[in-house]
Order: structure tokens, then C-alpha cells, then sequence
């Protein structure tokens, strides 16, 4: 019995360890009172997306697909990634239990006339993204 309960505990502990989430040597993002939302598009035939703070208000487009990003010690964060990869490792840095929701237009405002069209990738793509932010222990939800 003893050997199972020890066993388990090393199982919770280095499931973080072992997926590359949440790490001592990456600096995590803040805590959020409304969670983040993730944003995506495809443009030059590259996935891009954007990790920013939620909001009651609704966001541009142009501040969620431009522009640099911003680690504020305000607590804003507005990261921009190109790739899977690069929003996993960011997805690595929210924190667990954080609620992050994706949604194809999320908050954002009106788009007229916009060049860039948000949406979401194929469902491979997204299930690997939601895979790995639920292995993050992140309350991760695509709408």
C-alpha cells in the first residue's frame, strides 16, 4: 500500500516535469482574474496566435494580431507565437488551473474590411493544443 501511495505521488509530481509544463526555469505568466483568451489565424500558409488576457471588453484586431508583446507588471499579457510549438511553450508558463478559452472570434470587435481572418485550425491541431494544455493542468476550453 505504502509503495503505491509514494508511487502515485511521483506520478503527480513529475507529470508537469515530464510534459514541459509549468517549469522552475520559465517564468509564468500571472494569475488572471478573467483568464486568457487565445486567438488564431493562418497567414502565409503559418499559424499564428495570441495569449492575451481576458477581458470584459472587446479587443481589435489589430491589438490582437500585431504589435509587440507585453509582459506588463500591470499584469497584461499579450503574446503573439507563430507555430504549434511556440504556444505550447507559452501555454507551458500559464498557470494551472487558469482558465484559457479559443474561440474562432472570442471578444474581438468588428472585423470589416480586416485582412487577417481569425479562426480555428484543423481539429489536429487543435486537439494537440488542447492536449497539451490539459497535461498543463490549464482549464483549457475551444468554443
Amino acid at each position: 500500500m505504502k509503495k503505491a501511495v509514494i508511487f502515485m505521488l511521483l506520478v503527480v509530481l513529475l507529470i508537469p516535469v515530464l510534459s514541459g509544463c509549468n517549469t522552475a526555469s520559465q517564468t509564468m505568466l500571472p494569475r488572471s482574474m478573467k483568464g486568457y483568451e487565445l486567438y488564431s489565424w493562418q497567414e502565409e500558409g503559418q499559424w499564428h496566435f495570441t495569449l492575451i488576457t481576458g477581458t470584459n471588453r472587446n479587443k481589435t484586431l489589430e491589438e490582437v494580431t500585431t504589435g509587440e508583446n507585453k509582459e506588463g507588471d500591470d499584469g497584461w499579457v499579450n503574446i503573439h507565437v507563430t507555430g504549434v510549438e511556440e504556444i505550447k511553450a507559452v501555454l507551458n508558463r500559464v498557470p494551472a488551473k487558469e482558465w484559457v478559452s479559443w474561440s474562432q472570434w472570442g471578444t474581438v470587435g468588428p472585423q470589416e474590411g480586416a485582412v487577417i481572418t481569425l479562426e480555428l485550425p484543423p481539429e489536429d491541431i487543435i486537439t494537440e493544443i488542447q492536449e497539451h494544455a490539459l497535461s498543463c493542468g490549464i482549464d483549457f476550453n475551444v468554443f
